[in-house]
């Protein structure tokens, strides 16, 4: 497969003046489209969401040819990749530069997804996103809760940490959101054994 994607490379990358590096592990920094080849007028394979791990196989200036853990292989813009592996726990403590909160449609942080920051929230999630969300990205040290009814109202869910698989009380029900940040979010003693706190309304 790699022999495949080094042949893709050399063909798709003649006559460019970057010389290509070293395999090593990357990860988007947004949601990047995988092309099949290295430029915006080959067609798509895919959409990567953000922070999605991947093995950087070669690069121009403005391109790289990279591998997916799902074995997709195709390009992305070098814009939107980062060098290394994105590593929640470490991004956690970074601050405010990366202090946000991403909803996916998908299981393991992966498909479609948005962002929000502190003090956002949102009474009914518009779109394709209402009632279609399975796993959530909490960075920065922020807080979000959940509920499945509107304007906060229903089932709701308090998350502190990311959750790769919501549990199935709430995924693909949550309907309305509202992220805090600070230690007294959501307070109150009623900690699960999943830290999570669950409130009823």
């Amino acid at each position: 497969m790699l022999a495949r994607l080094a042949a893709i490379t050399i063909i798709a990358f003649a006559g460019l003046t970057a010389a290509a590096s070293a395999a090593q592990p990357g990860y988007t920094t947004g949601s990047a489209n995988l092309r099949e080849g290295p430029g915006t007028s080959y067609d798509v394979i895919t959409v990567l969401s953000k922070y999605t791990d991947l093995v950087i196989e070669a690069c121009t200036a403005t391109w790289c040819a990279v591998t997916t853990e799902d074995d997709d292989e195709g390009f992305v813009s070098k814009s939107l990749l980062a060098f290394g592996s994105f590593d929640d726990e470490d991004d956690e403590d970074d601050g405010d530069d990366l202090a946000e909160v991403c909803f996916y449609q998908q299981a393991n942080l992966k498909g479609a997804n948005f962002c929000v920051e502190a003090g956002d929230s949102d009474g009914d999630i518009p779109g394709n996103f209402d009632n279609n969300i399975e796993s959530i990205l909490i960075t920065g040290g922020l807080e979000v809760e959940v509920c499945s009814g509107f304007n906060h109202g229903g089932e709701c869910y308090f998350y502190d940490s990311t959750k790769k698989s919501l549990p199935g009380a709430i995924r693909n029900k949550i309907t309305s959101y509202d992220v805090k940040g600070g230690d007294n979010f959501g307070g109150g003693d009623d900690d699960d054994d999943n830290g999570n706190i669950i409130i009823l309304q």
